[in-house]
């Protein structure tokens, strides 16, 4: 054989129809990998895009939201200290020097502390807790005359200050005279280039490519991750200028709804402060924005070219089996499953290729009847396993069941035959509650492997009833290959809890919060109160011995009852009504500034006067005397915050009873019974 005659044999295989569909179907699976990945990048690209803007937007409101909450504690901090000056305090700068330095707390948020009267003279001013003999008069300053003409807190407007030289924030507010008119005002400075308020924004910034700062409504920087920016022009900042200049035109709105946009190579996310004017910027330059896009992108292109290289060596080998000569096998073949004679009978005895799949064939019905027989003996077996079993077990698959028990049936009140082979979706009282299990049992099986909880289900009669539900996959990591439940009805068990932990925290009298439910929130509460302050109150009603000496215990009872219910409705679903014990209530205020708590408890005192008792043709009402304590983290355990509003209650009772009065640590006088 001759070299063109060997080279002509040893390709030949190139040009049989074998290679040509092989080649084809190798082609056409790569080809449709890529046509699909590029039809869904181009479909899904925005989205994603959109998503990565509506996260940026979302996350830079919570922030300001959070600086809104950092800004409020501050004004309420001042709010506190200007209520309580005491009028002859605006006449000695020393005594109102030692006022503000026995208040370390509102020193501790500010760089610095003043007291002005009403002419603009500084009476008193505190560098940091210390006091300091630079006293200008600030007479001439835009903050000082607005805080005269409201009775708010005024927030200036960025400034250098006469006395540090530096860029600063004032917060001032304004102190009222016995007459309702300003005597004075109470003010703190807070340094732009190093203030509380703003680190941690501008401070987390620096550990990321991205760059946040504050601007206010001119335009003019509070807070920039580069000191030296503070008081510079927002308009100069990079990648913000297009942004800039669109919100300017549109009047500067201050809108508290966090927005994102690309512009100018960034992805720039605002939002508005909330009772501000201010606006939170983050700038985060495109490349890193859009990385996670850029990163699913490349993830896609190579799971299409894999799956693509595995498409097309599938379709390559499947062709390759598809050319075969199988034609003397259809015949037997489509009669296979349908076959009632021997398996060994009825097979072409053909040699070569044909001879050795139709062996092929017949072993592989063979073992098939063989692994059939196994498999219903196993069926069998198991089924009387699961029917002798005290709990309710399923087999599921494909979220249908395939096997159910007997006990299974017996809970929810059916036979089998109503159950196998329906989708588990029965079992549950509504969509809702089937796509919450999914949701449920989703992560538990990834992270665990198994699910364990507590689910309302219902049964085939149509009544609701809690069960405890345990899952685990058949084969560990692979649901599809079924999944075996356990299912124990704990309706009754579950009730029982919850009457227990109901009865625990509970008064049984009047439905309120017993006193060590109300400590344990209280002590909570009180451990939180640097950054969470709140306030308390200590009810004691006035004249109750005389409605059970006159009425007897069960008219007691019954205003005990109706008094508790009338305090309950004047409270917001966020604070704690509990019944300490005798005739003694406690009011837990969560988040509520000082104010508004007075006000809070004169309507309770109110509401506790109007209510009349009618009880065997007689009449009976009761006064309130309450004290009231503003928490801040001066208290250190719930206990100290009690004997406080305790001690507030008596000297409402010592004023004449039925009134407010509220903790003043230097003023008010202890109750004997507490010491």
């Amino acid at each position: 054989m001759n070299a063109a005659n060997w080279n002509r044999t040893r390709f030949a295989w190139v040009s049989t129809l074998k290679f040509k569909i092989v080649a084809m179907a190798a082609v056409t699976g790569v080809l449709s990998a890529v046509v699909t990945a590029q039809l869904v990048l181009s479909t899904t690209k925005s989205n994603i895009q959109q998503v990565l803007l509506q996260s940026n937007s979302d996350d830079v409101q919570r922030t300001a939201e959070l600086l809104s909450t950092k800004l409020d504690m501050l004004q309420g901090s001042l709010w506190a200290v200007a209520r309580q000056v005491r009028p002859e305090l605006w006449s000695q700068p020393e005594a109102m020097t030692r006022y503000l330095a026995d208040k370390p707390a509102v020193g501790a948020l500010f760089d610095s502390v003043l007291a002005a009267r009403a002419d603009g003279v500084m009476l008193a001013r505190l560098v940091k807790g210390q006091a300091s003999t630079e006293l200008p008069n600030i007479a001439d300053r835009t903050y000082f005359q607005q805080s005269l003409k409201t009775d708010q807190p005024v927030v200036s407007e960025p400034l250098v200050g006469k006395v540090s030289k530096t860029p600063i924030l004032i917060i001032s507010t304004p102190a009222l005279g016995a007459d309702g008119k300003v005597v004075g005002v109470i003010a703190g400075s807070l340094g732009l280039q190093s203030t509380s308020l703003f680190s941690d924004v501008t401070h987390l910034a620096r550990d990321t490519p991205s760059r946040t700062l504050v601007m206010d409504r001119k335009g003019v920087l509070l807070a920039h991750p580069d000191p030296t920016r503070v008081l510079g022009r927002a308009a100069d900042e990079e990648g913000l200028r297009a942004v800039y200049q669109r919100w300017s035109d549109m009047g500067s709105p201050i809108d508290t709804t966090g927005s994102a946009v690309l512009s100018e190579d960034h992805l720039v996310s605002m939002a508005g402060i909330p009772v501000s004017d201010w606006v939170l910027v983050r700038l985060t330059p495109r490349a890193v924005a859009l990385q996670p896009v850029q990163a699913a992108q490349a993830t896609a292109w190579q799971a299409a070219m894999g799956v693509g290289l595995l498409a097309a060596a599938l379709a390559g080998v499947l062709a390759w089996y598809l050319t075969l000569p199988i034609s003397k096998l259809r015949n037997r073949a489509e009669r296979m499953l349908a076959e009632t004679a021997p398996s060994n009978e009825g097979w072409p005895r053909d040699g070569g290729e044909v001879g050795e799949l139709a062996l092929a064939f017949q072993h592989v019905v063979e073992h098939r009847q063989q692994k059939q027989t196994e498999t219903q003996a196993l069926l069998m077996q198991l089924e009387a396993v699961l029917d002798h079993a005290e709990v309710g077990i399923a087999l599921t698959r494909n979220g249908h069941f395939e096997l159910v028990s007997r006990h299974f049936c017996h809970i929810f009140r059916c036979e089998k035959h109503h159950a196998i082979g329906q989708p588990t979706r029965m079992i549950h009282p509504s969509d809702e509650a089937y796509q919450a299990l999914s949701a449920r049992a989703h992560p538990s099986f990834m992270q665990h492997g198994a699910f364990d909880g507590e689910v309302e289900l219902i049964r085939r009669s149509g009544q609701l009833f809690w069960a405890h539900m345990r899952g685990r996959a058949v084969v560990p990591g692979d649901r599809s290959q079924g999944t075996i439940w356990t299912v124990e009805d704990v309706t009754e068990a579950r009730e029982q809890r919850e009457r227990l932990a109901w009865t625990s925290s509970h008064d049984s009298l009047t439905g309120l919060a017993n006193r060590p439910a109300f400590e344990t929130l209280l002590e909570r509460a009180t451990l939180n109160a640097n950054t969470e302050p709140f306030c308390a109150m200590f009810i004691d009603l006035d004249h109750f011995k005389q409605v059970n000496d006159t009425g007897g215990h069960a008219a007691g009872d019954a205003l005990l009852r109706d008094v508790a219910h009338a305090l309950a409705a004047q409270v917001r679903q966020t604070d704690t009504v509990a019944r300490l014990g005798g005739d003694e209530f406690a009011v837990l205020l969560s988040r509520c500034p000082l104010p508004q708590a007075v006000a809070l408890a004169e309507k309770l005192r109110s509401a506790v006067v109007a209510y009349r008792l009618a009880w065997e043709g007689q009449s009976f009402g009761v006064g309130a005397s309450i004290g009231l304590v503003q928490v801040n983290g001066s208290f250190t355990t719930a206990a100290d915050v009690l004997r406080a509003a305790d001690a507030a209650c008596y000297t409402a009772k010592q004023a004449g009873r039925n009134c407010v009065a509220v903790f003043d640590a230097q003023t008010t006088t202890p109750n004997p019974e507490m010491r």
